[in-house]
């Protein structure tokens, strides 16, 4: 896989996934905030919806790019998703399948925000971000 260096406005984004995780996050139900940003500079975040059936459960991807759609906007450019522990740990997460074929959908170029770690569940991981395009996860 080949990582892109974050920008400055990658880093904003990543930011405010885990501002999301940690202003919304409730144990067992809430606790996945993601960030996108469209072409045009704007960030939407959202969090994530934990059902007793999983059919139901919307991830926060899906809720970010609801927001952002919502708004009227459909250039997705970058996204990213954090998963918060109880002790207020952040963990990058690469979208599930589900998601990569939505980013997919919206803008077949789009960048996310994942760790260059080889183990994402590493709590160090986080301070190794990096960026790919959608169509390098979506096989995987």
């Amino acid at each position: 896989m080949t990582f892109a260096e974050l920008t400055p406005y990658d880093n904003l984004v990543l930011q405010s996934a885990v501002a999301a995780s940690d202003r919304l996050y409730v144990k067992g139900v809430q606790e996945v905030g993601a960030a996108v940003r469209t072409a045009g500079g704007e960030v939407f975040t959202g969090i994530h919806f934990n059902s007793a059936s999983p059919f139901a459960t919307v991830c926060g991807e899906v809720a970010a790019l609801s927001c952002m759609v919502a708004a009227g906007q459909r250039d997705l450019g970058v996204i990213a998703a954090v998963w918060r522990d109880e002790g207020g740990r952040h963990f990058l997460l690469p979208p599930c399948g589900r998601c990569r074929v939505l980013v997919r959908d919206l803008n077949p170029e789009a960048w996310v925000i994942v760790s260059a770690a080889p183990d994402y569940w590493d709590p160090a991981a986080i301070a190794r971000p990096g960026k790919v395009r959608i169509a390098e996860l979506l096989p995987l």
